[in-house]
């Protein structure tokens, strides 16, 4: 995991933009919006040109959400994106790369001292993600973040496939 958030936060650090499209795109990485029926988003590496394409009918946090999970396997899982193998192959339920994804768009979408925050205002998980606009996944993925930096927080029932 410290791998991850080390990553993460020289990701921002580099390429930090105003948002997380900004921050890819900013990396090399090309953002697209198309309609993809039922997929929500996927990661593609062809010809060493990056591609992030993202499900233009998504709401706006759910773009944000799936770019920064993309984001993810372009920072971390770039080499199995080479040749074409596109992101709904790795939908599994227990997927290491796609908690990996996971993890990464939980640190580049909340930063520590915003998630501190929320929590001071509740402790209830469904209002933390409420005061920070991001569905309830992708809290507990920074809870469990902030846990391996020596918080306590209850992390249960996180969820691999909320993507799917």
């Amino acid at each position: 995991m410290y791998q991850i958030v080390d990553t993460a936060e020289k990701v921002l650090d580099e390429y930090g933009g105003k948002d997380v499209f900004e921050t890819a795109e900013n990396s090399g990485a090309n953002v697209w919006f198309r309609k993809l029926g039922g997929l929500k988003g996927f990661y593609i590496c062809e010809n060493g040109e990056r591609y992030i394409v993202i499900n233009e009918e998504l709401d706006d946090v759910m773009k944000k959400v799936v770019c920064a999970h993309e984001f993810g396997h372009d920072m971390l899982h770039r080499e199995l994106s080479v040749g074409g193998i596109r992101e709904g192959t790795l939908f599994l339920d227990t997927n290491k790369t796609e908690r990996e994804a996971n993890l990464f768009a939980a640190c580049v979408l909340i930063s520590d001292e915003e998630l501190l925050d929320a929590v001071n205002e509740s402790a209830d998980i469904s209002q933390v993600a409420l005061l920070l606009g991001f569905p309830t996944e992708i809290v507990k993925y920074k809870l469990q973040v902030m846990n391996s930096k020596g918080y306590k927080f209850r992390t249960d029932d996180i969820e691999n496939d909320f993507l799917k």
